[in-house]
């Protein structure tokens, strides 16, 4: 396992070393994690399930977000609005909003082919509500559409059973080396 991950990550653990993944016991030296999108190419789609992987970088405001159902297309997840992710008024942030779409939208992508994550080149977010402070989001990706260069998603975002926000995520997928 550890020759196939190698493979994957930007970093190549010397080896007696270990990589610390999401229950999981094995640890590292250094301690290092590894993306969702590292996770589901070494281990598959249903490597997703459970609590958010990420590394120090700006998707860590959703350490929270507990993956909670997998199937091809579609990803169902839930995250509580905690001060992490709230703004001045007290309410769940634009930019935390757009990062859900972001990642919950990869994450549908890689359920239906874990290799092909992409990269994104449309992102748009319409915001209907409010979700306050202490309430749990109740979040829905699914894929439209992929294709040879393009992918195409939606996440719905809810809490206590009102839209707070929908977005369309299109990513572009790297061509096959001919």
């Amino acid at each position: 396992m550890l020759s196939r991950l190698s493979r994957v990550l930007p970093f190549a653990p010397a080896a007696p070393a270990r990589l610390t993944l999401a229950r999981c016991s094995h640890t590292a030296t250094p301690t290092k994690s590894i993306t969702f999108i590292e996770k589901a190419k070494v281990m598959g789609a249903n490597a997703l399930l459970g609590t958010f992987t990420h590394r120090e970088g700006f998707d860590r405001c959703l350490k929270n977000l507990e993956v909670t159902h997998v199937e091809d297309g579609k990803v169902t997840a839930t995250m509580p609005v905690d001060d992490s992710v709230t703004n001045f008024y007290g309410t769940l942030h634009g930019g935390a909003t757009s990062t859900i779409v972001d990642v919950v939208g990869t994450m549908a992508l890689l359920t239906l082919d874990a290799t092909r994550p992409g990269v994104s080149v449309d992102l748009n977010v319409s915001f209907a509500s409010a979700a306050k402070k202490g309430s749990t989001l109740h979040i829905e990706g699914r894929v439209l559409k992929t294709g040879n260069t393009l992918g195409f998603t939606q996440v719905d975002i809810l809490a206590d059973g009102k839209l707070i926000a929908t977005g369309r995520h299109t990513k572009a997928f790297a061509s096959p080396k001919l």
